[in-house]
């Protein structure tokens, strides 16, 4: 799977995001003057970003930080080997970034900006150069060295290791894919320009991409592995020797002290940490299942409470009056409808728009999106939490998201469409059912003796999973167009999921017109692994030579220039507009409960360093 997809989430499928991209000069780097905004005052919807607590901080100090999951944590320490989300979290405290990024994700160089080391670029050698910064070290004491960050290279392209982060993103880099073919023992694009034990390491691209410069660009790797401690372990047996699982080295400021698998991690103050010094004297950090969320809450047994979902904040929001402060940031997140239009080759590698449906007409497709009363639904199904999307690149990505209105709910615009579609109002017309229209007396649309029917196949796994899709179907038919579920019923994921990932022609993936589609985005915004002809995550296998030339200029030569490739983004949006091939839903906003003793805790993308300068007031847990 590539950078841009990381994972399908339960409304259904996700692409990739990025934000303003540092022009590469013959010699050049991430914008060292950019400096980093005060979130004090940032608020996303009715939620402020950061909490300020104006009382003075205690020496030293214990925090509790829990995380809502279903299952245990895996507790895999070495990322290159990491499958689970959930580690990545409650691993957090010992984490130090290799480069530090603003809050869009762009990579910042300079150590005060709290990452291990600077990246320069070349853009007519088409390379890149890491220095780590002077002092960095890891928990044992031992300096981070070049060999460090060669090392994940080396873990995900070998075979032996099992690493599922290999990408065609990473074959950009010379030699990396001759090695991870086994054809050489040896990374010819990485070498190390001070030696392995030195500070830097020269990266040797073979093209030059303009998501370069932001976080999560796939392109290069920003993680690093204690050579001189795992050197020893063979590839093969990494994943599961205790050096990975229980007994690690980290970089950040907090290392783990006691590890109960699956369920807790205390942590104490690294001491070798090359950052502010911490001002908790430890942290502990635990998982709660979703339906003992609220009650741990309750009883004050977190201080900070990650993981939320949406059906939890009705519950939550009484306790701010009890000692909690809800902060919220925009997520990585969008929401899609998407319409079946053809079918994907699996031969050949591409999507072929060749299905015979009503939703080929680009008018249909815009005047079902119009129709949808996304904002009530928001409000009143999702307590408020997602807002109406846009477009496909969520609005934290400020230069590069959609300048336009999207798709509001307007049934005037919807039937005009239809209209000019050829689809005419009967009010004898009959739908699938054998039934005329209940919702309104003007009937059903038809076309050549045909009404207007579609299937939509809509997934079931929430509680406001069928009343969305009731509601969905009620406002087409108030524009005359007949939809029925697919089967009849709601699509369990795994179903869905065989369905829509599907290759050829079958009865099952030529049988649905509308699906939807809610995807955890990357921090680099390129649009080709969900739209593009070639994509296997192109679920409604739209393709035309306008979107294929729109994607392109998004990731070509010229968009190494942040104003092409930001006029490039909002040309494939106004495309996306003009055609609908498929429809913005909803982006949505991430919350997090934090006890009123904690201070500094921050949900700014572009803070680098919150676990060193997160402190508390007290000594026990804030009730008021």
């Amino acid at each position: 799977m590539s950078k841009v997809v990381k994972r399908v989430l339960g409304v259904a499928a996700v692409t990739t995001v990025a934000l303003g991209l540092g022009a590469c000069s013959s010699s050049s780097s991430s914008d060292k003057g950019t400096d980093k905004k005060d979130s004090k005052d940032e608020k996303v919807g009715d939620f402020n970003v950061s909490y300020a607590n104006p009382d003075k901080a205690i020496e030293g100090g214990d925090l509790t930080y829990g995380y809502i999951a279903e299952t245990p944590f895996i507790g895999q320490w070495l990322s290159p080997l990491s499958t689970d989300a959930i580690d990545s979290k409650v691993q957090s405290p010992a984490f130090a970034p290799v480069f530090a990024i603003d809050s869009s994700f762009t990579i910042q160089n300079g150590k005060d900006k709290g990452g291990l080391a600077d990246i320069e670029f070349d853009k007519d050698k088409k390379t890149a150069l890491v220095t780590l910064h002077d002092g960095v070290k890891w928990s044992d004491g031992q300096a981070i060295t070049a060999r460090d960050l060669y090392y994940p290279y080396e873990i995900i392209a070998n075979d032996k290791a099992k690493s599922t982060r290999w990408t065609d993103s990473l074959a950009n880099i010379e030699g990396l894919e001759d090695y991870h073919n086994n054809k050489t023992d040896k990374i010819s694009g990485l070498t190390f320009p001070d030696g392995e034990d030195g500070k830097k390491l020269l990266i040797q691209f073979k093209e030059n991409k303009p998501g370069f410069t932001q976080s999560g660009n796939g392109y290069f790797l920003e993680t690093i592995a204690p050579y001189h401690y795992l050197k020893d372990v063979p590839f093969e047996k990494l994943v599961s020797d205790e050096k990975t699982t229980t007994k690690p080295l980290v970089a950040g400021p907090f290392k783990p002290v006691k590890i109960v698998p699956g369920e807790s991690i205390r942590y104490e103050v690294n001491e070798n940490y090359s950052g502010p010094k911490p001002k908790l004297k430890s942290v502990t950090v635990k998982t709660v299942t979703p339906a003992k969320a609220v009650a741990a809450l309750k009883a004050q047994e977190f201080d900070i409470l990650d993981g939320t979902t949406n059906d939890l904040y009705p519950e939550v929001k009484k306790l701010t009056s009890k000692g909690y402060e809800i902060l919220g940031q925009q997520d990585l997140y969008v929401s899609l409808l998407y319409y079946n239009v053809g079918h994907y080759d699996k031969e050949k590698s591409v999507n072929v728009s060749d299905r015979e449906t009503p939703v080929q007409d680009p008018k249909v497709r815009q005047a079902l999106s119009y129709a949808l009363n996304t904002d009530q639904i928001n409000e009143t199904l999702n307590n408020g939490l997602n807002t109406r999307a846009i477009g496909t690149i969520p609005p934290v990505f400020k230069d590069y998201a959609s300048k336009g209105d999207g798709f509001p709910l307007d049934l005037d615009k919807a039937n005009k469409l239809l209209d000019e579609a050829g689809w005419k109002l009967d009010k004898d017309a009959k739908g699938k059912d054998g039934k005329t229209n209940d919702a309104s007396d003007k009937g059903y649309r038809v076309k050549d003796g045909k009404t207007l029917s579609l299937t939509f196949m809509a997934r079931s796994g929430q509680a406001t999973s069928e009343p969305i899709a009731q509601s969905y179907i009620n406002q087409w038919k108030q524009i005359g167009v007949d939809v029925s579920l697919y089967n009849n019923k709601l699509t369990d994921f795994n179903s869905w999921g065989d369905i829509v990932q599907s290759s050829g022609k079958t009865k099952e993936n030529q049988s649905w017109d509308i699906t939807q589609g809610a995807w955890s985005l990357s921090s680099e915004p390129s649009q080709q692994d969900l739209f593009s002809a070639s994509a296997p995550f192109n679920f409604g296998h739209f393709t035309s030579d306008e979107l294929t030339k729109d994607l392109n200029d998004i990731d070509s030569e010229k968009a190494m220039d942040p104003e092409y490739r930001k006029k490039a983004f909002q040309k494939y949006q106004d495309y996306l507009q003009e055609t609908a091939f498929v429809t913005p839903l909803s982006f949505k906003i991430v919350w997090t409960p934090v006890n009123k003793r904690v201070q500094n805790f921050t949900l700014d993308y572009g803070e680098n360093e919150l676990w060193a300068k997160l402190a508390v007031t007290s000594d026990k847990p804030s009730d008021k």
